[in-house]
């Protein structure tokens, strides 16, 4: 059959034809984007954080005393507070930081080469304030230099930092750059990457100073390692041993950073089952309003059909057509819902992180409708095959 008269049988049927188009394009248009946030996420999801996920905890407290978010309260807080968190069955290191890793935006600051502000400088890269123990808490490598001892000064440029392995490389090109002077100190190590902030420079860019926390009208993190399999049960403790050191404690939450780093992600992977469910439903709906538009037409057209089975149209012939004719109208709702989808992603990209839409998903797309009307349109096409070529002497 040509595409004139595939064309032509189409215009005969205009309003059905337009909507079914729309209804193809919006499904296809949700299919496309629902598939983009699902992946993404799932590469998010699996993508090495340099952490511990499942035998790590974070705590995120704030005393409501305002002297105990003060130093040198507040540094007797925190010393008792680790303390006792390293006597809980299961603990194997704990430390304090100003914040958590696994998260979305922070404390944040620009960092560069002295001498080479122009060519190195690097906007929103997390900056901590730690205790002795994170490296060993979160389970960092030491790549090269050696983990600073506890630095109580002011001056920002002479305290000794410690940069994660990508930030060295970006900054320096090479891991051993200890001794190198940064616009906020001199690298004193380097350790393994690690998850910092989504949204910054670069999520594994982190640069920490070990020092005292002077002021958290904000809280601050405790971090915990335990041993496998005891996260659990540590959890469900550390509340109440962290009231028993001081009851002027508000406590915002308690997780692990498996929960965390799911958190984290948690608006792209509900909007990528919304938008999932909401493509599976638009396919249903899809599939039963071609199948509706296929066997109405099979009905309204049994004398034409007669007349071509009279002529010597074979079987597999007058199959072929009822199927091109879905084909047609399915490729151009196709085509349509291609620019549908654009504006969607452009629309969403505005509230969310998306990427944008690559060559190959809008083919994997079209092929999952392409097959759901084909499957729809079957039975009716089936249903053609079984005229009779005495149906055309019917009106005679």
């Amino acid at each position: 059959m040509s595409l004139r008269l595939l064309f032509k049988t189409l215009f005969r049927r205009k309003m059905v034809t337009g909507l079914l188009l729309v209804q193809l394009a919006l499904t296809l248009a949700l299919l496309l984007n629902s598939l983009l946030l699902a992946n993404q996420t799932r590469q998010q999801l699996n993508a090495p954080t340099g952490l511990d996920l499942a035998n790590s905890i974070t705590v995120h407290v704030r005393p409501t005393t305002k002297q105990l978010r003060q130093y040198p309260a507040l540094g007797d807080l925190l010393a008792r507070q680790l303390q006792a968190l390293r006597e809980v069955p299961g603990v194997v290191a704990a430390a304090y930081a100003n914040q958590p890793p696994l998260r979305q935006g922070g404390n944040q600051g620009n960092i560069f080469k002295v001498g080479a502000e122009e060519q190195t400088n690097i906007p929103k890269v997390p900056n901590y304030f730690v205790s002795a123990d994170f490296m060993q808490t979160l389970g960092l490598t030491l790549l090269a230099g050696s983990w600073p001892q506890h630095h109580s000064g002011t001056t920002e440029g002479a305290r000794p930092l410690v940069i994660t392995e990508s930030l060295a490389r970006q900054l320096f090109n090479e891991v051993d750059v200890v001794g190198e002077q940064l616009n906020h100190g001199t690298v004193a190590a380097v350790v393994s990457d690690f998850y910092g902030h989504r949204g910054g420079g670069g999520i594994m860019y982190n640069y920490l100073s070990v020092a005292d926390l002077y002021s958290v009208d904000w809280g601050y993190t405790l971090l915990l390692r335990v041993a496998p399999g005891q996260a659990e049960r540590v959890r469900s403790q550390l509340d109440a041993v962290l009231r028993q050191v001081d009851s002027n404690l508000e406590i915002y939450y308690n997780r692990t950073f498996t929960e965390q780093h799911r958190y984290l992600f948690e608006t792209e992977f509900g909007l990528a089952v919304l938008l999932s469910l909401l493509s599976g439903l638009m396919l249903m709906v899809s599939m039963v309003s071609s199948y509706s538009n296929a066997h109405f037409h099979v009905l309204k057209s049994q004398q034409e059909i007669g007349i071509k089975r009279a002529l010597g149209a074979s079987k597999q012939l007058i199959f072929i057509e009822l199927l091109s004719e879905n084909w047609l109208t399915s490729g151009i709702g196709c085509l349509l819902g291609v620019l549908c989808a654009v504006g969607l992603n452009q629309a969403l990209a505005l509230v969310i992180s998306i990427p944008v839409i690559s060559l190959w998903l809008p083919v994997i797309a079209m092929l999952v409708l392409l097959g759901c009307v084909t499957l729809a349109t079957w039975y009716p096409a089936r249903l053609a095959t079984l005229v009779s070529p005495a149906t055309a002497t019917k009106t005679l």
